[in-house]
């Protein structure tokens, strides 16, 4: 019963288990030529391949990228991944030949460089590749080994500190290294991207010294299921959402980056050339309120920013604003370097994971648009508390459920020859059509929280010991 049930949980394209071919990289490992390194250098191009802690063979690869199908894929071992967390992927329904979508995980220990403590550290990154995979696949290589060595030059006796009153404290030292180490992965990808690569948005959960950083950049997303409750741990950076950074960069030394081509000034609605010389409703970038202006040729531009929502574009070419890559990409029919508009910096939010009452059943659900394009924070929370709230099977198994329920609820079934989703109330008559469901790579993990907390408090237990111990025998000898 049990290997019945297994079989059907691991969906992973339904090839055997024996003469399981790992790829020969390894996500987890860290690079020691990157360490006490600054050195930003032309990274090698790697041939396709998914996340190996999926376990998937070259064939296996091949069939997950099934756009008819689109099955949704699991670990087969599900040990691969830290306290078990539980991811299910699944790929287009044919915008792309491969699954652009792309995540790693890493625990490690972190050499202080003042002193002979290790810190552990736990880390998950998640990216969606856009104009090609080869971006999201250098990021998920590369960026952990980056962050690593940031994190690494980091003096102990600051990186443990949590005291305010100081300059800086470790937490503003650890979101620093985040913040450097997006943009040296984007300067790695400069050449890359240049010659066709695209580029991809980022997401990083990294938990150290008991705290939790969420730092994103583009519009994966994660979210905090604690309890009854659920908030977003990081922000979409769509141009909607970041209109005022964008146009105040379009106006800069009389619009110079615009080329002539743009217009930074925001309108209530597109204007017309049979308007001109009227009245329209405007505002400049430095403005939160609005004003009257007399239409003129010149406000008929293209704009910056067009469009509202998901639907926002960056000179009606992009519609992400930060992440890696597209260092050559240009606006269609002008010729305008877009790169300038858009940031790899991300957004770091930190949570000190004490001062929560976790269970067991507490994780973050970290996923690519894919999903948030059609499922609400809300919805996916009260997705993953439905499926891990039973007693059984083991929490390791509910969680990948969990994972898997989230794909399944995005990516619908196929209806025809649409992806079509569920109806929230089958009761409901007149819902005579049913909604879209995902039509994009859809990537998800769901990170426990308790399991680290736990360990954070017996590390904390043992270097305390370890400390006492170092005492008692300095006092011993002194005594002697």
């Amino acid at each position: 019963m049990f290997n019945r049930f297994k079989s059907a949980l691991l969906t992973a394209v339904g090839a055997s288990e024996l003469g399981l071919e790992y790829p020969p990289e390894s996500d987890s490992e860290i690079g020691t030529d990157f360490l006490n390194s600054n050195l930003v250098f032309e990274v090698e191009t790697k041939p396709y391949s998914r996340p190996s802690f999926l376990g998937l063979t070259n064939e296996e690869t091949q069939v997950s990228a099934d756009h008819r199908v689109r099955p949704i894929i699991v670990p087969r071992d599900l040990s691969r991944l830290p306290w078990c967390a539980g991811y299910a992927e699944c790929i287009n329904a044919g915008k792309s030949t491969w699954n652009e979508d792309q995540a790693t995980a890493t625990r490690g220990d972190l050499k202080l460089v003042d002193s002979n403590i290790t810190l552990p550290y736990i880390m998950f990154s998640m990216f969606d590749g856009h104009a090609g995979y080869q971006v999201a696949l250098t990021a998920r290589l590369h960026l952990h080994r980056i962050i690593y060595e940031k994190l690494a030059s980091i003096p102990g006796e600051h990186l443990l500190s949590e005291k305010q009153g100081g300059l800086v404290n470790g937490r503003d030292l650890v979101v620093g290294a985040i913040e450097l180490a997006y943009n040296q992965m984007d300067q790695m990808v400069e050449l890359q991207s240049q010659k066709g690569g695209g580029g991809c948005t980022a997401i990083t959960i990294l938990f150290l010294n008991g705290i939790l950083y969420a730092a994103g950049a583009g519009d994966s997303r994660a979210i905090l299921v604690v309890g009854e409750q659920e908030r977003a741990l990081t922000r979409d950076h769509t141009p909607d959402s970041e209109s005022d950074r964008v146009r105040a960069l379009g106006s800069l030394r009389g619009g110079e980056l615009l080329r002539g081509q743009f217009t930074a000034l925001e309108f209530r609605r597109r204007p017309l050339e049979r308007e001109l010389g009227s009245h329209v409703i405007y505002r400049e970038p430095y403005m939160t309120g609005w004003a009257l202006k007399t239409l003129t040729h010149s406000d008929l531009k293209l704009p910056l920013i067009s469009g509202r929502g998901k639907r926002s574009r960056v000179m009606g070419t992009i519609g992400v604003t930060r992440g890696f890559g597209d260092h050559g990409l240009k606006a269609a029919n002008t010729g305008v370097t877009i790169k300038p508009f858009l940031s790899s910096q991300p957004e770091v939010q930190s949570l000190k994971l004490e001062e929560y009452d976790l269970s067991e059943r507490d994780c973050v659900i970290i996923a690519t648009d894919g999903l948030w394009d059609v499922v609400s924070d809300e919805e996916a929370a009260n997705i993953l508390r439905k499926t891990v709230a039973p007693d059984t099977p083991s929490l390791e198994y509910r969680l990948t459920m969990g994972a898997q329920e989230l794909v399944q609820a995005a990516r619908g079934r196929l209806v025809g020859r649409v992806w079509r989703g569920k109806v929230e109330n089958p009761e409901d008559k007149e819902m005579k059509i049913l909604p879209m469901a995902s039509v994009d790579d859809i990537s998800v993990l769901v990170v426990p929280l308790y399991p680290y907390l736990c360990e954070h408090k017996q590390w904390l237990k043992t270097v305390q010991q370890d400390q006492r111990h170092a005492l008692d025998t300095m006092q011993s000898s002194a005594t002697n």
